[in-house]
């Protein structure tokens, strides 16, 4: 934008009643993290576009981009060296993940503040703090939630391992099926691809061979306390370790009581593998019933867990990405570790 132009608005924004004008202090340092493959390049201009509007309204704002998995954690840690009090990821999960774990690489009274302006597929933290709403992917919503509403709020982190994670982490068939969504299917279909990977995964259908082979995932046990510090232990062949509620389309609140800032992981087990029973689970999310099948064994806890598997190493991941496959992790949560600007 010209310079001439830019101080005009700036004055404009300015003699507006105090009430209209932004409530995001001027003092921040805001710097944007941008995943320019995010989302297939579809929404690519978000981060360019937000830095204008940032600019305009006259925040002092950087723009870095990732060159490479694993960028966005080395580029928050950077940024918050830097001086930074704001981080906006305009990315996917991943990319949200990446970012949370360079924040929590730092001492808890150097830590920023971070945001989202989301681009991905499922967008299930922006969704969940009311920076994007329905489908796709809006601007100026996260902008000028960002900006005009200016909250902050906590969010919990939960640990799968040493790997820091905003959502959730997942074990067996919920990662089997991340493992099973093509490129082409997220870029096309947003997360309905992973509603459908779950279907191929399900049945056991293997593109390259064209048949179906019976998906069986390992047993795996859960062990921890209650948020009454009652002892658990729970087998089954899906465990899901969250943070939020739904898994991205608002149609799958699969942890329906899981809270961001209530300090407690949720925990949901599976106990079958049996398909017809896995297929009626699944209408059941959609109808907030699962979890009062027998099946379906749910608890809340504070303090550490393990996920053992009782047969051979285990699929994991964490907000989506894929981790290597292991025989026993353990769990556990850092209540309102970070600021969620939203």
């Amino acid at each position: 934008m010209d310079a001439r132009l830019e101080r005009v608005v700036r004055e404009r924004i300015d003699r507006l009643p105090t009430g209209l004008r932004p409530k995001l202090s001027r003092d921040e340092r805001v710097f944007f993290i941008d995943n320019p493959k995010s989302g297939g390049g579809t929404f690519a201009a978000y981060a360019d576009w937000a830095v204008q509007l940032y600019t305009v309204l006259g925040y002092q704002t950087t723009l870095w981009r990732t060159e490479r998995p694993g960028h966005a954690e080395e580029l928050a840690l950077r940024a918050a060296e830097q001086g930074a009090t704001l981080i906006v990821t305009c990315s996917g999960d991943g990319g949200v993940r990446e970012t949370v774990a360079g924040i929590m690489a730092l001492a808890a009274e150097k830590r920023p503040k971070f945001s989202v302006i989301p681009k991905g597929t499922a967008n299930v933290l922006a969704k969940t703090v009311g920076l994007q709403v329905g489908p796709i992917p809006d601007l100026l919503q996260a902008c000028f939630r960002q900006l005009f509403w200016a909250q902050e709020r906590p969010l919990d982190v939960g640990f799968l391992n040493d790997a820091a994670f905003a959502c959730f982490a997942g074990f067996g068939f919920d990662a089997d099926l991340i493992d099973n969504v093509p490129a082409k299917d997220k870029r096309l279909l947003k997360e309905w691809a992973y509603l459908f990977a779950g279907l191929r995964t399900l049945f056991g259908w293997n593109a390259s061979e064209k048949r179906f082979t019976p998906y069986r995932p390992p047993l795996m046990r859960v062990r921890g306390t209650d948020r009454d510090g009652r002892a658990v232990e729970q087998t089954g062949y899906f465990v899901a370790v969250g943070n939020v509620a739904d898994y991205g389309s608002r149609l799958f609140p699969f942890m329906q009581n899981a809270r961001l800032d209530d300090g407690l992981l949720d925990v949901v087990v599976v106990a079958t593998r049996d398909l017809r029973e896995l297929l009626h689970i699944g209408q059941q999310v959609v109808t907030r019933t699962h979890l009062r099948n027998p099946q379906v064994f749910s608890f809340q806890s504070a303090q550490p867990l393990t996920v053992e598997s009782l047969e051979e190493p285990v699929a994991m991941h964490v907000d989506c990405e894929l981790l290597a496959r292991a025989g026993h992790c353990t769990l556990r949560v850092e209540p309102a570790a970070l600021r969620v600007l939203a």
